[in-house]
């Protein structure tokens, strides 16, 4: 499968997108908050993309995707991703935010910096941070913590000893210790970047216990203004530690992200488990229901009928097997006969390519689409081997071939809220397939019913302004650079 087929099956979910070469060298990661919409941008006509976004298209041979929870998760990980494989592309398509980080500096008397850029310098980073009030937040803690040193000199052996720096102001605010002088040596600046580096990782106890046990032994030896110093400084330890277990680090990274994926999948099985063993049981069945596909039918005033299947694995949506069908063998607004067709269509290809059948076929209607949908399994001979049930959208009742009475399931029931999720899922999928040939079709009719507007024209604009709308919008100026000066004075004339 190449990579513009394999876009037909992306899910329009927030993820992370990567693009590989001939050898299957990742070459660029991207984010996107709907991952079909976004990856589909780059495979525009090559005129519609600037040189740089040409180049890197020219190179793409293959592309593989990870679906995260929320946007928030596919900016931390591309960024941990972008950080890890340091791909080609992402250097020469600095187009997207980037998210701060806290740099440990890799110099004598290290400063700790907020930045944006990511070097492999020998430098310590820690993020990225969501949010660049928390980054900022931990480097005002760290200021009350420790005496940092925020200034740009080398601060070289040869410079300090030879007496040429001098404090500056932040010393005499006694906000730095004055290693530019002498008067705080490598070591000890050193130990507190080792406390840095606890906070920073999450180890915000034992700098506490650290903190307690000092300001304990000056109480002891009755240096009181020494003890309150450090009962201060505990404070602040105290009041952060408490704030990062009610809003977390705000960090992301790799094994962090690993873990959290793996946690929130046990919890998903677990409920997915639950919700399926439930349905099973309402629905009597002799099988767990894990694999389901509902129907429904489309068809506004008879126009362009359609329909849509759309599969849920495990209790949860399986996007890349939705599918559309347009009605082939049905004349006119029939949605019996249709719900029969499209059945027919979708299990006869299933079988003939040796695909897993659903345990559970949902029909969005009552008893007469049910009945439809039935014969086609049973001309198939695959009645005994799907249990389906139909759902009535006026009471929400379950309709179950051969029995003369509705099935009413509990309205705050986990099996009934799954039924109606994928039945609303199949009604918005089709509705919205519709929609775009309804569209489709007004524009089409609309550019037609202009003389000398034929098919390559109309399918020209429809590249270039992507809509009816948009063309009507355009300029002459606009039209003309696509079609020429006549047709653009046609096209003008469109109410």
């Amino acid at each position: 499968m190449n990579v513009r087929e394999k876009i037909e099956y992306l899910p329009h979910d927030p993820g992370v997108y990567r693009y590989l070469d001939a050898s299957g060298k990742i070459i660029y990661v991207g984010k996107a908050k709907d991952l079909k919409r976004r990856v589909s941008q780059y495979f525009r006509p090559p005129e519609q993309l600037d040189r740089k976004t040409r180049a890197l298209v020219e190179h793409i041979a293959d592309l593989t995707y990870t679906v995260v929870e929320t946007e928030e998760d596919a900016l931390l990980l591309e960024n941990n991703l972008i950080k890890q494989l340091q791909p080609h592309y992402n250097i020469l398509l600095k187009d997207d935010k980037t998210y701060p980080w806290i740099c440990i500096r890799n110099e004598p008397f290290p400063r700790v910096m907020l930045t944006r850029r990511y070097v492999q310098d020998g430098s310590l980073y820690f993020g990225p941070y969501a949010s660049v009030h928390h980054a900022r937040r931990l480097l005002d803690l760290m200021g009350s913590l420790w005496k940092l040193r925020i200034c740009a000199h080398a601060l070289t052996p040869e410079q300090i000893e030879g007496g040429k720096l001098r404090c500056c102001l932040n010393y005499h605010l006694e906000k730095c210790a004055g290693p530019c002088e002498g008067l705080f040596s490598a070591e000890e600046y050193q130990a507190q970047i080792e406390e840095i580096r606890k906070l920073l990782s999450g180890r915000t106890r034992e700098l506490m216990y650290a903190c307690r046990a000092k300001m304990q032994e000056a109480a002891a030896d009755l240096r009181f203004e020494e003890a309150q110093e450090w009962k201060e400084r505990l404070a602040l330890l105290e009041a952060h530690h408490e704030r990062e277990k009610s809003v977390g680090h705000g960090i992301l990274d790799m094994e962090t992200y690993k873990l959290l994926k793996e946690k929130t999948l046990p919890r998903r099985i677990e409920k997915a488990e639950k919700v399926v063993a439930q349905l099973q049981k309402d629905l009597g069945m002799s099988v767990p229901p894990r694999h389901i596909e509902c129907f429904d039918n489309s068809n506004i005033q008879g126009t362009n009928p359609v329909a849509s299947c759309v599969v849920f694995r495990d209790g949860l949506p399986c996007k890349r097997d939705y599918r559309h069908f347009n009605i082939k063998t049905v004349v006119g607004a029939n949605d019996y006969a249709s719900m029969k067709e499209v059945v027919n269509r979708r299990y006869s290809r299933l079988m003939a390519e040796g695909e897993e059948l659903p345990q559970l076929v949902v029909i969005d209607g009552g008893k007469g689409q049910l009945g439809f949908a039935l014969e086609a399994l049973m001309e198939l001979g695959i009645s005994d081997r799907i249990f389906i049930v139909g759902l009535a959208k006026r009471m929400e009742e379950v309709i179950v071939p051969g029995d003369p009475l509705p099935l009413f399931l509990d309205r705050n029931s986990s099996s009934l809220r799954v039924l109606m999720q994928i039945r609303d899922e199949a009604h918005r999928f089709g509705i919205t397939h519709h929609r775009n040939l309804r569209s489709k079709a007004q524009t089409v009719s609309a550019l037609r019913s202009l003389p000398g507007i034929g098919e390559a024209t109309e399918q020209k604009l429809l590249r270039h302004f992507k809509s009816l709308k948009k063309i009507k919008e355009a300029s002459l100026e606009e039209l003309t650079a696509v079609v020429g000066p006549a047709k653009a004075a046609l096209i003008r004339s469109i109410e």
